[in-house]
C-alpha cells in the first residue's frame, strides 16, 4: 500500500475515529480488483469523430479596408474616400474611419458576414447569422431570392415570429430586426 494511502487512512481515523484495520482491508480490497477494461467496439460501423475545425480568425483592419475597397471597385482606401457612391454610402452616419468598428459595420453592409462570425449561435442568432449584427435577411429568412414570392417571404417571417416575438420570449430587438428584413425584401417584390 502507497505512503498516500496509509496517511490518508491515519487522517480518516484521527477525524472520525474510524478503525485503521477495516480502512487499511478495504484499500487493499481495492487495489487488488483488477482494472475495467475498455469495450473493443465494432469498427465498421462505428461514426467518425467529429472533427472541430478551427474558428477562423477576425479579419484585422487593412483586410477589412481592402475588401471594402473591392466591394466599391476601388484600389484601395484613398480612391474609395474619393469614390461618390462610398461618400454617399456614408453620408449622415457616425462613422470614424479610423477605427475598426466602422470598418468592420461597412464590411458587413457592403461586402458579408465575417467568416469568424458565420454559423453563430444565441439568442440573436437565425440560421447562423447574428442579426443584430450583420443585415442578411435571405439567409436569416433561409430563402432563394430568384425564386421567392412575397407569400414566401410572409410565410418564413410568421415561422420566424412565432420564436422571436415578445410574446413568445424573443428579444424585442430581434423582432423588430426580422420585421425591417421582411419590409426590405417585400419592397422589391
Amino acid at each position: 500500500m502507497t505512503n498516500a494511502i496509509e496517511s490518508r487512512i491515519q487522517e480518516l481515523v484521527n477525524k472520525y475515529s474510524y478503525d485503521a484495520e477495516v480502512l487499511s482491508d478495504f484499500a487493499g480490497f481495492v487495489q487488488s480488483q483488477p482494472k475495467p477494461r475498455k469495450k473493443k467496439t465494432d469498427t465498421s460501423t462505428r461514426k467518425p469523430k467529429a472533427t472541430s475545425s478551427p474558428k477562423p480568425k477576425a479579419l484585422n483592419l487593412k483586410e477589412l479596408q481592402d475588401a471594402v475597397a473591392a466591394a466599391f471597385e476601388c484600389s484601395d482606401v484613398k480612391a474609395l474616400k474619393k469614390h461618390d457612391a462610398f461618400k454617399l454610402a456614408i453620408a449622415g452616419r457616425d462613422l470614424n474611419l479610423r477605427t475598426k468598428d466602422s470598418w468592420l459595420a461597412l464590411y458587413r453592409e457592403w461586402v458579408g458576414v465575417p467568416e469568424n462570425e458565420q454559423h453563430e449561435e444565441g439568442p440573436s442568432c437565425i440560421n447562423g447569422i447574428d442579426v443584430l449584427k450583420n443585415f442578411r435577411p435571405w439567409q436569416v429568412f433561409n430563402l432563394d431570392p430568384q425564386s421567392a414570392t412575397s407569400e414566401d417571404i410572409n410565410a418564413a417571417f410568421r415561422r420566424l415570429a412565432k420564436q422571436h416575438h415578445p410574446d413568445a420570449g424573443g428579444q424585442r430587438e430581434v423582432f423588430e430586426r426580422l420585421q425591417k428584413m421582411r419590409d426590405s425584401l417585400l419592397a422589391f417584390r
